[in-house]
């Protein structure tokens, strides 16, 4: 029996236009994702970002679809370099400079995850290290030579891109003018410096290297995610994604690097998210509106409520976040939490014929509908979200007079189900107690790393209370366990 799928839109930053998903293989996605740069830890906009692409993944395989995630993580680039280098002694080793680097981004790498965790954001299928895939990268580059699209100078490789006739088509850009034969070392720029980018850099003083046909260097940033994406997902791919500032000039280039290679388009559709202001502002420490999810929670934040007040606006639009936004989300999760709560009990004799009674499950599809034609228009969340409110008032005001049957109360419950598979922030009551831990334990681990072993302690006891052994392992993270 074939199994359903639904047909789902999305904005193409390509193509300008939202257009159906059409997947190269019957019933499967291909999704790459723009992953963290691991030199600090990931704020509130990047985390939009990430949140966003759990939404699009989770939507697809809730429609029916195989998922086939990859997410990069970077870690060799300019900025690790610079922070990762700093200490070190000018005659230090090649091996050395390679074991700082990897000790910034191995720490940096594992706060990522667990806030990815935190936020049940679902791990990709394949989290590849740009640093493993160094020998593909040079492969690669060393096709674009071969086809006359990367030149060597003074030990640096750069790509051609008056040899590639569609270069500017993610962007937009008028080729008029773009000055041909000038190239930048640097790996981010601004659209009227577009010039001939490094694919491969010559080796600097206090930089790690690696050996490469055109003598000791390191990758540019922009070739990885090709290396990488090409390697672990094919030559075509349906969905790349990341942050609107990725759309030049890094998702640009992959472009020029990935079809100037392949000789045919790579990627189907590509999809943006929008940027994330604080109380109306741009995020800047200097302000002091500069968030991490730790920060969030030392001050008492459901990290959840940021999930949802994340995912509740429409990703395509400038997010402004704010404390006020964030307790209206806490109070909408209240509601459908409460709604469910209502659903899984047994419900009160009504008070017998009502005028405004309805078909509990024919009202019911109609909010199914009305949910996933909302999702399927290009995520728009808010939509969907408002057809399950609509639905909770009007099932409580039908329960309140004539009571669900067990059947209704179930089929209920199987689309929170269904539509908690996509935002995870209403779940099972059995799952209920597993997010009250996951919390507790990252309380615990925020006071221990504030050296605040009164408080780890005291949180400790609770979780034993509430018959949760905990385990710490040796790489730092904490598992947990009922006694």
């Amino acid at each position: 029996m074939k199994k359903m799928r639904r047909t789902l839109a999305l904005f193409n930053t390509l193509t300008r236009r939202v257009d159906p998903v059409v997947p190269i293989l019957d019933g499967q996605i291909s999704l790459y994702t723009c992953g963290p740069t691991v030199y600090n830890y990931a704020h509130i906009g990047n985390l939009r970002t990430f949140l966003f692409q759990d939404l699009l993944k989770r939507t697809f395989r809730a429609g029916g679809y195989e998922v086939s995630h990859c997410m990069n993580i970077t870690d060799v680039e300019d900025k690790i370099i610079r922070d990762s280098q700093g200490a070190l002694p000018a005659d230090a080793s090649n091996a050395e400079r390679h074991g700082a680097m990897t000790a910034l981004t191995d720490r940096f790498t594992a706060i990522f995850l667990e806030d990815l965790d935190t936020l049940r954001i679902q791990r990709a299928d394949f989290l590849p290290k740009a640093t493993a895939y160094v020998p593909q990268m040079i492969r690669l580059i060393r096709a674009l030579e071969a086809k006359g699209l990367a030149y060597v100078r003074e030990g640096s490789v750069y790509y051609r891109i008056a040899g590639l006739p569609q270069y500017g088509c993610l962007a937009h850009l008028n080729r008029e003018g773009m000055q041909a034969g000038a190239s930048v070392d640097a790996d981010e720029y601004e659209r009227d410096s577009v010039t001939d980018f490094v694919l491969w850099k010559a080796t600097k003083p206090g930089e790690p290297w690696w050996d490469s046909p055109w003598g000791p260097g390191r990758p540019g940033w922009h070739i990885e995610c090709s290396a990488m994406g090409m390697e672990l997902l094919g030559e075509r791919v349906d969905i790349h994604s990341g942050g609107v500032d990725l759309i030049f000039p890094h998702h640009e280039n992959e472009i020029a690097q990935s079809e100037g290679c392949l000789g045919h388009q790579w990627v189907n559709h590509w999809v943006h998210g929008e940027f994330l202001m604080v109380e109306g502002q741009k995020m800047a420490k200097s302000l002091g509106n500069f968030f991490t999810l730790r920060d969030l929670i030392e001050k008492g934040v459901d990290p959840i409520a940021l999930r949802y007040a994340i995912q509740s606006n429409h990703y395509r639009k400038v997010l402004n976040f704010s404390f006020e936004g964030l307790r209206a989300a806490e109070n909408a999760l209240k509601r459908i939490r409460a709604f469910r709560t209502r659903m899984e009990g047994e419900g009160q004799p009504g008070g017998g014929p009502w005028k405004e009674a309805m078909d509990p499950l024919a009202r019911l599809e109609q909010a199914r509908e009305a949910f996933w034609a909302a999702m399927a228009d290009d995520l728009n969340t808010p939509e969907a979200l408002a057809a399950i409110f609509t639905l909770v008032s009007d099932l409580n005001a039908q329960d309140d007079h004539v009571a669900l049957t067990r059947e209704e109360r179930d089929a209920v419950l199987a689309f929170l189900d269904e539509t908690d598979a996509i935002f995870s922030a209403w779940p099972q009551a059995t799952d209920s107690l597993n997010a009250e831990v996951e919390a507790l334990i990252e309380a615990r681990r925020a006071a221990k790393a504030a050296k605040n072993w009164a408080e780890a302690d005291q949180v400790r006891d609770q979780l034993k209370a509430l018959g949760i052994v905990l385990e710490d392992r040796k790489d730092g993270t904490t598992g947990w366990r009922r006694a």
